[in-house]
């Protein structure tokens, strides 16, 4: 008699979420409203996006196996492969390239420490970056980092004001690829190169890039990249994904240590093990993830993480680009006759659109909870940044509620 646990039962049947094994996603037009219904009108992807069907279902899956076989999620079974597949393909990577942490902020500041970011090796980036990450180099610089802040030109970072601050001792370029307040693009390939020219290397937030305009790490050729998956990747909280180009990896310092990263381990204090020290015998691996992984995952992130990037992949980016690009469009064209001045460059393919507008929160705010609209507002600035359910009636009744 063959005994069969419901984990092989699952296996045998491809209906393992925690694998990845996703089902296949039907053709998606735009827009996708049945997605994902969203009380009223949601226009702030850039804070976090709403879960779709596919996210909803990976995540129904992932809780009712934990609910059923507490086991069955475990280190041999888990959507970790299958999610970080699909980032690769995403942003043309190497699975092998890619390592899973937290959280965006806590990648970059995992890159900051290997390459020894202090006295003796600085780093330039740009008012435009994410300002927990300004904070960040703020305090690298209190300990001995140099520093150099390049100043926004008509809403653009000048590639000739970074050329103008690199210096002998920069050893990294930090910049977020698309702005989270303003929605200006990097043109990555050519700050790498400008970079890379002096010895630097370069790390790029995609957060806000990632699942809304296409990456290429490969031809960009940018050193480090990271984003968590609850933003434009339409997952949830608690992973992302920490991009290292692989020709880079000799030049970055261990500076955790966990199980994640043992490629093997024995003991040798327990009864019938062989003789050796008391902490064991080991070996760490030095790929992405064996430098920069440390324990655990969020593996039900990871589950939701690969069923959206399933339904990213069935549109494709050109086609989720093409969608929003009138909604934006619309929007440059019609907030600045209302008094709003834009803080978007002309021309942007980004999904973020920002403005300018003197007592934003105090006048808007209100408004705009009442309409049942949901945009990121601010003192003096609002932000709105549509995704792939939203039409021109949703930009067209937000213009209506703020010119009121």
């Amino acid at each position: 008699m063959i005994s069969v646990t419901r984990r092989e039962l699952l296996l045998a049947a491809g209906l393992f979420p925690t694998l990845g094994a996703t089902a296949p996603v039907k053709e998606v037009l735009l827009p996708d409203r049945s997605s994902f219904p969203v009380e009223g009108v949601y226009l702030d992807a850039a804070f976090t996006h709403p879960f779709g069907r596919a996210a909803l279902d990976a995540a129904s899956s992932y809780l009712k196996l934990r609910q059923s076989d507490p086991q069955g999620v475990g280190p041999a079974h888990n959507a970790r492969s299958a999610a970080v597949e699909r980032f690769a393909r995403l942003i043309n990577a190497g699975p092998v390239d890619i390592a899973v942490v937290p959280s965006t902020m806590i990648a970059e500041n995992l890159v900051n420490a290997s390459l020894g970011i202090g006295a003796g090796a600085g780093v330039v980036t740009d008012a435009l970056h994410y300002d927990a990450s300004l904070a960040l180099y703020a305090e690298l610089q209190r300990r001995g980092a140099s520093l150099g802040v390049v100043l926004p030109r008509e809403g653009r970072i000048d590639l000739a004001d970074v050329r103008a601050l690199l210096a002998r001792d920069t050893r990294l370029v930090a910049v977020s690829l698309v702005s989270n307040s303003t929605g200006f693009e990097h043109d990555l390939a050519e700050l790498c190169a400008l970079a890379h020219g002096v010895g630097a290397l370069v790390y790029a937030d995609i957060i806000q890039a990632a699942g809304a305009v296409p990456i290429d790490v490969k031809a960009s050729g940018v050193d480090f990249a990271a984003c968590g998956t609850y933003k434009w990747m339409m997952g949830d909280f608690g992973a992302a994904f920490l991009y290292v180009r692989p020709d880079r990896l000799e030049q970055l310092k261990r500076v955790e240590v966990g199980w994640r990263q043992l490629r093997r381990s024995e003991s040798h204090v327990f009864p019938f093990e062989p003789p050796g020290p008391a902490v064991g015998s080991y070996e760490l691996a030095s790929s992405a993830a064996g430098i920069f992984e440390v324990s655990t995952p969020a593996w039900g992130a990871l589950a939701v993480a690969a069923g959206s990037l399933d339904y990213i992949a069935a549109i494709g980016l050109d086609a989720i680009v093409s969608h929003r690009q009138p909604l934006i469009d619309q929007l440059q064209l019609k907030l600045p006759q209302l008094g709003f001045d834009s803080l978007t460059p002309k021309g942007s393919r980004s999904a973020v659109a920002g403005f300018a507008y003197r007592g934003a929160e105090k006048r808007f705010a209100q408004r705009l909870r009442e309409a049942k609209i949901r945009i990121g507002v601010y003192e003096n600035r609002i932000r709105i940044s549509p995704s792939v359910y939203n039409t021109l009636d949703d930009i067209d009744h937000l213009i209506s509620v703020l010119s009121s």
